[in-house]
């Protein structure tokens, strides 16, 4: 575990889960009630060079977004340590980690203090993908032939780790308020056991 953890200096929450299943949102709500939190997002960390990236499952002529291949982790790792040292000076800071892919990247993953992971049934996964625009584009298939069958690798291959005991499943398809409510509740305990930890140490 992270000395900055066991020194009581920080709690970090990763939030990941299904594409589309609500995990920015909730990350946002988040922010809102706690404005002293840091947030860091995996999306920002994709490689700009998609020549350099795994091609698409299923035969279509596409980069794969969906491999932990196609994000710089190391950058992000660095960032993450470095606001967690800025944190040492805080007496209980929140860093919220949001991606798709945060644990399958153990490092990560074991830096988290709480962890959830929003699962979607596929209809339901589908649906959404439709209504959102990316950067470039999903191909005809992509979806159906790399997306999924990736989110389903993915899944497996996290559900297989040796820290995947302590990950909370949300169901994607309840309003986004019960989940948001449910996270709360854990940070809200969380960051009290902090206050409480802090007060026996200065006592």
């Amino acid at each position: 575990m992270n000395s900055l953890i066991k020194l009581g200096k920080a709690t970090i929450v990763g939030i990941s889960g299904v594409t589309c299943g609500g995990k920015t949102s909730l990350t946002k709500m988040l922010k809102r009630v706690f404005p002293h939190a840091t947030v860091i997002s995996q999306d920002d960390y994709f490689l700009p060079n998609t020549n350099t990236l795994p091609q698409s499952l299923g035969g279509i002529s596409h980069a794969n977004w969906d491999s932990i291949e196609s994000l710089d982790m190391v950058k992000m790792m660095e960032k993450i340590h470095s606001t967690l040292t800025e944190m040492e000076s805080q007496s209980k800071g929140l860093l919220l980690v949001d991606g798709f892919l945060i644990f399958n990247y153990p490092p990560l993953a074991r830096l988290c203090d709480l962890k959830y992971f929003v699962t979607l049934p596929y209809d339901e996964c589908w649906a959404r993908r439709q209504t959102r625009d990316y950067d470039p584009p999903d191909p005809p298939g992509y979806f159906q032939r790399c997306v999924w069958p990736m989110y389903q690798r993915n899944f497996q291959e996290m559900q297989s780790a040796s820290y995947s005991n302590d990950i909370t499943y949300l169901d994607g398809t309840v309003p986004l308020e019960d989940n948001y409510q449910r996270i709360l509740k854990d940070i809200d305990e969380a960051l009290n056991n902090l206050n409480e930890l802090q007060d026996l140490t200065h006592s």
